[in-house]
């Protein structure tokens, strides 16, 4: 299957919103929230989306830096079920991370949910560690490991 990446764009919203409720039916972030992180790229955001060939968004990730030279900090990254363990994720992750190099981050950090043991082995092989664990971070009982990796 070959498969596309591009910048995230607001028409891909009733994709990714739909994407997101289905992989995180408790605390799903909302159509406002992409919206507010859509708004903030070129300045210090950057979105990205994996598509098939039929035009299908398979996946989804972003990343925050609030200036050049300082830490990047990643806020999403989603694949499809279905899609998963063909190297989209990875391939995702390393455009977030080529974008935190380009702005001169010197370390990017993500929070994973605890018992995610897809996404943890994918972290740890691109040179991710765990610093701290954030207690009830998406709900109740349900922590995040926070990950960096250094940069420079």
């Amino acid at each position: 299957m070959k498969i596309t990446y591009r910048e995230m764009k607001t028409l891909d919203l009733p994709e990714v919103v739909s994407m997101e409720r289905a992989c995180y039916p408790h605390d799903a972030w909302s159509v406002g929230q992409f919206k507010e992180e859509l708004a903030g790229v070129a300045t210090n955001r950057f979105y990205i989306v994996a598509v098939s060939q039929s035009g299908e968004v398979l996946g989804y990730a972003g990343v925050f830096s609030p200036a050049v030279g300082l830490d990047a900090d990643i806020h999403t990254l989603t694949v499809t079920p279905a899609a998963r363990k063909q190297g989209i994720g990875r391939s995702l992750l390393d455009s977030l991370i080529a974008w935190a190099q380009e702005r001169k981050a010197p370390a990017i950090f993500l929070e994973m949910r605890e018992d995610n043991v897809e996404a943890h082995p994918l972290y740890v092989s691109t040179g991710f560690a765990a610093i701290s664990r954030r207690d009830n971070y998406y709900s109740t009982g349900v922590h995040a490991v926070v990950m960096k990796k250094e940069l420079s």
